[in-house]
């Protein structure tokens, strides 16, 4: 049964799309597509819980394992194998069906494909919901560097169907309050509360909380997305934490922690250094800590870290320029800025402290 309450938020890029917010949207979806030949790009446990679902959407589905360490060339090319083997076109719609993994790699497949085929995200994961399926970015990971290569490609459209987040495991349901909190961090103090205030009805997903959670999210991102298309100012805000995080994934090879738990950990180090530096009050690391904690997320890494390390792989990551680490600092709960001027020896010494 479709419901009639479908929410849509416009991303203003050129040309714009719509995300579509709902329940049971598979009527809708089936409308949009309309005679278009249809290409699924899912992952095994998605095909193994909406094997019924998805052979109603297309007759041409590929499968690949689940899991971060699937996000590789060689997912990637397996892809352009099964595109090519079923005479895929420019004008084939290729259906992302999954979380982050399977939206970032069936996105740049898109992408790349006869230089651009149509895409369209269908996210199952929270995560994907706030975050990954809107605003165009896409990549797969390469030589132990997260998303290192990608591109910017924006779907036709996003449907966000929240009856997906019922089968999804607790731990990966959880982990994505940190991309939630990430936008409560840089620019939405209203969320923020909310989220403080909502705790139990979230962990219990309430459906009507988690739609308020699901749209304010994406409506933030997608200004936000709006403004600055190709990252190369304000977006970098929504990279919060990211610096630490993807650094700490990939020392742990991506087997330790799930994103939004390494997003965790990355936001509460950066939000020490915005301390460290005078940018913020100590009560407003307090309560992201306790946020953070009151979803079941680490605020600290559980191993023995080399800071060194740790900044070395940092150096790497796509937002910097001319080798110039950059980073985003929150200056109180709500407000947020992007800076490149701190020493080497600070941001170490607030890694190496880990409390």
């Amino acid at each position: 049964m479709q419901t009639t309450d479908i929410g849509q938020i416009v991303v203003n890029v050129n040309p714009p799309y719509t995300v579509f917010i709902g329940e049971n949207l598979k009527d809708k979806m089936v409308e949009f597509l309309g005679n278009r030949r249809a290409f699924v790009i899912t992952d095994s446990n998605l095909f193994s819980f909406y094997k019924d679902f998805l052979k109603n959407l297309s007759q041409h589905i590929f499968v690949f394992e689940a899991g971060e360490e699937s996000k590789n060339i060689n997912t990637l090319m397996r892809i352009y194998d099964f595109l090519i083997d079923k005479s895929a076109d420019r004008h084939s719609l290729i259906l992302a069906f999954g979380g982050g993994v399977v939206g970032d790699t069936a996105g740049f497949a898109a992408a790349t494909y006869m230089r651009g085929a149509k895409l369209i995200q269908l996210p199952t994961s929270l995560l994907a919901m706030v975050d990954s399926s809107v605003g165009g970015k896409t990549g797969i990971n390469y030589g132990g560097y997260k998303n290192i290569i990608g591109s910017f490609y924006q779907p036709e459209a996003v449907f966000v169907d929240v009856a997906f987040l019922k089968t999804l495991p607790e731990r990966e349901y959880l982990s994505a309050f940190a991309e939630v909190v990430k936008y409560g961090m840089i620019r939405d103090k209203k969320l923020f509360e909310f989220l403080e205030n909502s705790v139990d009805a979230l962990k219990n997903r309430d459906l009507e909380s988690l739609r308020f959670v699901v749209e304010r999210s994406i409506k933030n991102k997608a200004e936000i997305v709006a403004e600055d298309e190709k990252e190369k100012n304000i977006r970098a805000l929504l990279n919060f934490g990211h610096t630490f995080a993807h650094a700490i994934e990939s020392i742990t090879n991506y087997k330790r922690y799930l994103h939004g738990e390494a997003v965790s950990i990355g936001m509460v180090m950066a939000s020490r250094l915005a301390e460290k530096l005078g940018y913020m009050r100590s009560e407003d690391t307090k309560r992201l800590k306790n946020l953070l904690l009151s979803f079941g997320l680490p605020i600290k890494v559980d191993f023995s870290i080399n800071p060194e390390q740790i900044y070395e792989i940092m150096l790497k990551d796509k937002k910097n320029r001319d080798g110039v680490l950059r980073f985003v600092l929150t200056m109180g709960i709500g407000n947020s800025i992007i800076t490149d001027s701190i020493e080497r020896e600070v941001v170490e010494e607030v890694i190496g402290a880990n409390e």
